[in-house]
């Protein structure tokens, strides 16, 4: 089975402290945006949400008028903050490991959305497969990961001699493997979360080329529409101006892809 720090309460209790009901900055100033734009049509669809966390999209999901919802994770202490933000009947929450087969009908989904959560795994092919076996024809499946580019970059400044304070153990481009992503202190949007939780915690993080999931979606069946690097936007730099340091390269990747 995945093993996963979410799966810990401690984190999971600081990461909807921190995550909040809008999501992190990032995702809720530049990705969900975009991937709500690529999806464009919500409405009487079934959408799974792959990786849901603490739920902070569930409600925002419900203003889509989608047919039903199921919000699936890995950790039962991240479902337990997803039931609390909406218990609407149309969302059944799901407790699966996204590695191992779903328990999910087959062509029974529209839409399949995964935000920041496939580059926790070393495991990629078993979801990609998931979702397209739950996809109905002509169903989407909209993800987004950390751009290995960022990795990079990191990486880069610390064989010039820069300790990366966020993300440890990286190798170079090409390199596959666990490196840890470092979480700790107080934000602008949640503060005080350093003295409350005390300590730094180690988050997967599951370093591999962008060919390795393209090469997955294919051989899956898959047809990728579109594959964006998102530019850091107004509002993110406004509202979270340390992003500044990251104008030069891309943070996320999405890509749009839909089952024929």
């Amino acid at each position: 089975m995945q093993k996963s720090l979410y799966q810990d309460k401690i984190f999971a209790d600081y990461w909807n402290e921190r995550a909040g009901s809008d999501g992190e900055a990032y995702k809720r100033y530049v990705l969900d945006p975009l991937m709500f734009t690529l999806v464009g049509d919500f409405k009487d669809k079934a959408v799974l949400e792959l990786g849901c966390g603490n739920g902070y999209l569930g409600p925002k999901l419900l203003q889509q008028s989608p047919q039903r919802i199921i919000m699936m994770d890995i950790s039962e202490h991240n479902l337990a903050h997803a039931r609390a933000k909406c218990s609407d009947p149309k969302i059944h929450f799901l407790q699966q490991d996204a590695t191992e087969p779903w328990e999910v009908d087959s062509s029974s989904i529209d839409i399949v959305y995964s935000n920041m959560m496939l580059n926790e795994v070393e495991n990629i092919t078993t979801p990609i497969k998931e979702a397209f076996r739950v996809l109905r024809s002509g169903g989407v499946f909209v993800f987004s990961v950390t751009h290995p580019a960022w990795d990079l970059f990191v990486y880069a400044q610390e064989r010039a001699g820069l300790p990366s304070i966020k993300i440890k153990d990286l190798g170079g481009y090409f390199w596959r493997g666990f490196a840890t992503f470092i979480m700790s202190g107080d934000s602008k949007n949640t503060p005080g979360l350093k003295e409350k939780y005390k300590q730094e915690f180690a988050v997967e993080h599951y370093h591999r080329p962008v060919a390795d999931y393209f090469e997955q979606l294919v051989q899956a069946g898959f047809a990728v529409n579109q594959l964006l690097e998102p530019e850091l936007t107004k509002a993110l730099l406004q509202n979270n101006p340390r992003f500044a340091e990251y104008t030069d390269n891309p943070i996320g990747l999405i890509m749009y892809c839909t089952k024929p």
